[in-house]
């Protein structure tokens, strides 16, 4: 159940006096679309709703800003990444029902005392952040040591991880036995278990089970092993630069151009604000790499034609890096 409270963006429109408001929600939110609008509809303004998709806090609608001469833009549901001026965040929370929460924390015990943990770094993406300390403070009832990392500057709140940074727990790690995520979906805590030399556990809130990522770590290892292999036969690279602000990594696609060429293949820098695979289709080259967004590898790799890789898998193929040093894309 969502947690939305808009009382911070209202008093963010009258504080700037803001005439022309623009609201950028995620694809989740989109259901609130209406209701949201007029919430913020204060002292005769007019509100615009983006409703192209957003990713993330590092997909700001900064170009849709100005097009729209905007004197505000409020972005819901992801904490803050970049901090432009003029632009709002306001995250919006999950909560777990209490049923569910007693559940998942006694199998995170009995998973813990089973493996003999007694020290864990905790984890969780941005929707749960509220339930960390409440989390902390059941596990050290327990006798649990329990660790919460602060992050790189691109992580908002301490024990916060991105599917691109996972520098709060890897600055924390060798002071504890195992990690434990808390939250919903793979592509965090698989991306924790490449990031993390230590065991991680997955206190999965949608099913109120807690697992170990051992067996779905090898198998994402393997379908990334295959794509690499396949690059490595390859003779010609596009590589994929997205023009969202907080994607947007011209220096690491001329790095990758600079690779690929060296070893006498051919590459093509293919510009772009949305990443998708049907905008390829046509586009002759034998394999893709990705600098923008980390998911669209880790998520989305199987429903493309050709193989593509990130930039570090890049490395793998030209020898630069060893197979198990195979780690996922970090951006600072």
């Amino acid at each position: 159940m969502l947690d939305i409270d808009l009382s911070k963006a209202k008093k963010a429109v009258i504080e700037a006096d803001a005439k022309t408001v623009l609201v950028q929600l995620p694809e989740g939110l989109k259901q609130f679309t209406t209701q949201i609008a007029e919430e913020l509809k204060v002292n005769n303004n007019e509100v615009f709703v983006v409703m192209d998709p957003t990713f993330g806090a590092c997909d700001l609608a900064l170009h849709q800003m100005k097009s729209l001469n905007a004197d505000l833009l409020i972005h819901l549901g992801h904490a803050p990444i970049h901090r432009p001026k003029n632009v709002v965040h306001i995250p919006i929370y999950d909560t777990v029902d209490g049923k569910t929460f007693e559940k998942l924390m006694k199998e995170v015990e009995v998973e813990l005392k089973k493996k003999k943990f007694k020290a864990v770094a905790l984890c969780t993406h941005a929707q749960f952040l509220p339930l960390l300390d409440k989390i902390k403070n059941r596990l050290e009832e327990k006798n649990f040591k329990v660790l919460i990392g602060e992050g790189s500057p691109r992580i908002a709140e301490r024990g916060q991880v991105l599917g691109c940074n996972y520098t709060a727990v890897t600055s924390i790690e060798h002071s504890a036995d195992a990690i434990l995520y808390f939250g919903e979906g793979l592509f965090h805590p698989i991306g924790i278990a490449f990031s993390s030399k230590k065991p991680v556990l997955f206190a999965d809130t949608s099913t109120a089970k807690v697992v170990d990522l051992s067996k779905e770590r090898d198998l994402y290892a393997r379908k990334r092993f295959a794509a690499i292999a396949m690059a490595k036969e390859a003779e010609s690279f596009g590589i994929l630069i997205s023009t969202k602000t907080g994607q947007r990594y011209k220096q690491v696609a001329l790095d990758c151009k600079a690779l690929i060429e060296g070893h006498g293949k051919k590459a093509f820098l293919l510009a772009m604000d949305l990443v998708r695979e049907e905008y390829m289709a046509g586009v002759k080259v034998d394999c893709f790499v990705n600098t923008a967004c980390t998911r669209i590898v880790g998520d989305d790799a199987e429903h493309w034609k050709k193989p593509i890789i990130n930039p570090l898998e890049l490395e793998i193929v030209f020898g630069k890096r060893k197979w198990e040093d195979f780690n996922f894309d970090v951006l600072y």
